[in-house]
């Protein structure tokens, strides 16, 4: 991962470029994101076994049998339980996460609704009601963006990037890590996909267009890969 400065510099060339003339200027943190983003779909793909994709046509009962499978092994972990597991996670990795280490959790600022990298958990607490809180430092951030978060609302294990291939698998109502650019900012949010339409793939990729919803603002977007 470059340096900070780097990062600091790409982004205001990026700004800077006749192409983006007329749009918002782009943030460091939209920089980083690519970078990480970049690194980790290689380490995925390198970590792969190389296989022939077979996509067979399941029955529609079928497909919502295993979609409430699929719901039911995502529930939601209780508080207590997930902290110990963040921070097993954390001693099994050297305690402090590099920036050059494996990303296990993501977390949602506060600040502006956003998902970033956890880079490191610092500390935990428990408050009133008895609801468990991490400190958390976001990866490629210094000690000024460290935020208190919830444990169970805005933590999680790291959003992994879709594959063209891997297209198959997104469907209607479906939870999705989406890069939303608006007129002030351009950052990772969550939002519910409303439609697919599958298109055949050619040289380029994946040529599907998904329809999404972000909840942070309930703003509709059209989306495809490519």
């Amino acid at each position: 991962m470059p340096a900070r400065e780097v990062l600091v510099s790409l982004a205001e060339k990026f700004s800077e470029s006749p192409d983006r003339k007329g749009n918002i200027q782009v943030q460091m943190k939209q920089v980083w994101n690519w970078f990480q983003n970049r690194r980790y779909a290689i380490r995925a793909k390198s970590s792969k076994t190389p296989m022939k994709l077979n996509i067979t046509p399941m029955h529609r009962d079928d497909l919502a049998a295993a979609r409430g499978i699929s719901q039911q092994v995502a529930a939601p972990i209780p508080g207590a339980i997930y902290l110990a597991t963040i921070f097993l996670t954390a001693a099994s990795a050297g305690r402090a996460t590099s920036e050059n280490s494996y990303m296990e959790f993501e977390a949602k600022s506060a600040r502006d609704g956003a998902w970033y990298d956890v880079g490191t958990f610092l500390s935990h607490r428990y408050l009133d009601k008895g609801d468990p809180e991490v400190l958390v430092r976001f990866s490629g951030f210094g000690p000024d963006e460290d935020e208190w978060l919830d444990v169970r609302r805005q933590v999680r294990q790291r959003s992994l990037p879709c594959e063209a291939s891997e297209c198959v698998a997104v469907l209607p109502g479906d939870l999705t890590l989406c890069f939303q650019e608006g007129k002030d900012q351009a950052l990772y949010f969550d939002a519910h996909v409303l439609d697919a339409q599958r298109r055949r793939h050619d040289v380029r990729g994946c040529r599907c267009r998904f329809l999404v919803r972000y909840d942070h603002d309930q703003s509709e977007e059209d989306l495809s890969q490519a």
